[in-house]
């Protein structure tokens, strides 16, 4: 739910509630926000304007997650920006990719590791450890 009673289309039509009224007043003042309930449209409006798909806007509690998708003229999909992934989990990215059902034992044995050493790998793609939030689970 997000803050004083507020709904998502409220949020997007710029509808704006001040929490903190101190870090909205900085903020302006650092150059940081250019007016109260533009930041929505202006984010679609870079993103459209960039070629982007469109950003799926998803509540959790009382904040907002948005997920950005990649450029179409992307060439090499599904590979993480910025997020420093070791071999061991590009090779476990890559039998996903391509179906296979690999688990940490899987890991652990090609690559001659500890099952624990496995599991955190596969925990750091899927944000548990803060690392990165690459993949998530669906279903059974």
């Amino acid at each position: 739910m997000l803050p004083f009673g507020m709904t998502l289309d409220d949020f997007k039509v710029g509808v704006s509630k001040v929490r903190n009224r101190v870090i909205c007043r900085v903020s302006r003042e650092l150059g940081l926000m250019e007016e109260w309930g533009s930041g929505y449209s202006r984010i679609i409006k870079s993103c459209r304007d960039g070629g982007y798909p469109e950003q799926e806007w998803i509540e959790q509690g009382v904040s907002m997650k948005v997920a950005f998708r990649p450029h179409p003229e992307t060439h090499e999909e599904d590979v993480p920006v910025n997020v420093p992934i070791n071999s061991r989990q590009q090779w476990f990215l890559d039998q996903v990719k391509v179906g296979v059902k690999v688990t940490a034992t899987d890991i652990a044995g090609h690559w001659k590791v500890s099952e624990k050493t496995a599991k955190r790998d596969i925990a750091d793609l899927k944000g548990f450890r803060k690392k990165a939030d690459i993949i998530f689970f669906r279903g059974l």
